[in-house]
């Protein structure tokens, strides 16, 4: 029954990012969270904190403007004090140049008490910096 609660918060989470709402996952954060974006891209990333993870969101929102994630699985194991939640994603969303852009990404995170205490996300980087480099071939275009 846990389970099934925290997958749901956690589909519901993703669910909202898709609508814009970069506050959604911030609102889970712990004041100490850790977030870490794995590889070797313009949005790598490791922090700590939720006003960091805002910042970092807002960014990935500016680079992918209507960004959409669809989560294809979630798999939730531990108690309350120490859950463990892995998250299949489907990522697409539409580049400037009007072409389509569609990736995968697996999340890893840890919460406490229902609270976000660590994040850690692997994408396929090249897709990703195929698809920033072309954001950034047609902004330059336009400018």
């Amino acid at each position: 029954m846990y389970g099934a609660i925290v997958a749901g918060r956690v589909r519901s989470v993703w669910k909202r990012m898709s609508e814009g709402d970069v506050d959604a996952p911030v609102r889970m954060a712990a004041a100490t969270m850790s977030f870490r974006f794995v590889g070797d891209t313009q949005i790598s990333a490791q922090f700590t904190g939720p006003a960091a993870f805002r910042s970092w969101l807002e960014g990935v929102f500016r680079l992918f403007p209507g960004v959409r994630f669809e989560v294809r699985d979630v798999i939730v194991a531990g108690w309350p004090w120490n859950t463990r939640v892995a998250v299949r994603l489907g990522i697409d969303a539409t580049l400037a140049d009007g072409s389509p852009y569609r990736n995968e990404a697996v999340q890893w995170i840890r919460l406490r008490w229902g609270k976000l205490i660590d994040d850690w996300v692997l994408e396929d980087t090249a897709t990703l910096n195929r698809a920033i480099d072309r954001q950034a071939a047609s902004r330059g275009a336009v400018s």
